[in-house]
């Protein structure tokens, strides 16, 4: 009788414990708001327009994209402006322009001489004429595109 019994309880314990794995678990609460991903344009739309210039703004802007990041530098006479590098060469005709300045530090540029330099045309030549932009530059077409900016 006590082998019979045992036997019973223990498949009874079974049944109920297979009885358990067949009931629906409580799932957790989806959340209330979903937020679709940030998504943050590289230096402005790097892949499409020159880096860190407006015009990489705009394409971040036309690619429905609404953070942009940027990197700022400071010329010799205090302004800010916005370019990813150093030094001048990578993305800007400094080299033709200022052939006597080497290393071409943005340190050692004033905004003005800056200001001459073409920082499109290494991209592609719809770029030509492209600049450097100032910060404040920057943040006008920033505000002017409803975008935000990652600093």
């Amino acid at each position: 009788m006590f082998v019979r019994s045992a036997t019973a309880s223990t498949t009874a314990a079974a049944l109920l414990g297979a009885g358990a794995l067949l009931l629906p678990a409580d799932r957790p609460e989806a959340p209330e708001r979903q937020d679709a991903p940030v998504v943050v344009a590289h230096r402005g739309a790097s892949g499409y327009a020159p880096e860190n210039t407006l015009a990489a703004v705009d394409a971040a802007d036309a690619l429905g994209i609404d953070w942009v990041e940027n990197d700022v530098h400071r010329t010799r006479d205090g302004v800010l402006v916005v370019l990813h590098d150093t030094d001048l060469k990578r993305t800007t005709d400094v080299e033709q322009v200022y052939p006597d300045r080497a290393p071409w530090a943005v340190k050692d540029f004033t905004a003005a001489e800056l200001a001459k330099l073409d920082a499109g045309s290494w991209f592609g030549t719809q770029f030509t004429g492209a600049r450097v932009p100032t910060l404040t530059q920057f943040l006008h077409r920033v505000e002017r595109n409803r975008q935000k900016l990652l600093l």
